[in-house]
């Protein structure tokens, strides 16, 4: 296995730390707001291994944006509902926000490299 790149670990702490929260929701968000965030938590994970393994990760760029950006408003949404604190989202959204400074910096030379 190739070593992990900064990005994944710390995306990969990122979502335990979000499957300990949504597990504790209340049973009537688990087929709605809880399955999403998961959904898509674990759907990013998968980008990121795939992203270890290609050398075309520039064509993940976009995909990994559009999912990071779709966490920050179910996060948010959780937020509104009094099911994440304050303190909560802004640690949450944080680090989406500096994975997101990471993914553009790996996969967006990627992506500026073979538009060459």
């Amino acid at each position: 296995m190739r070593a992990r790149p900064p990005i994944y670990t710390r995306y990969y702490d990122l979502l335990g730390w979000l499957l300990d929260r949504t597990a504790k929701f209340p049973k009537n968000m688990r087929f709605g707001l809880v399955q999403k965030i998961e959904a898509i938590g674990l759907s990013l994970l998968e980008h990121f291994i795939e992203a270890l393994y290609r050398k075309d990760r520039g064509t993940l760029y976009q995909p990994v944006n559009i999912e990071l950006e779709k966490l920050r408003v179910f996060l948010r949404l959780a937020h509104d509902r009094g099911l994440l604190s304050g303190e909560q989202l802004r640690f949450a959204v944080g680090e989406i926000d500096e994975i997101g400074r990471m993914w553009h910096g790996w996969a967006g030379k990627a992506a500026s490299e073979a538009d060459r």
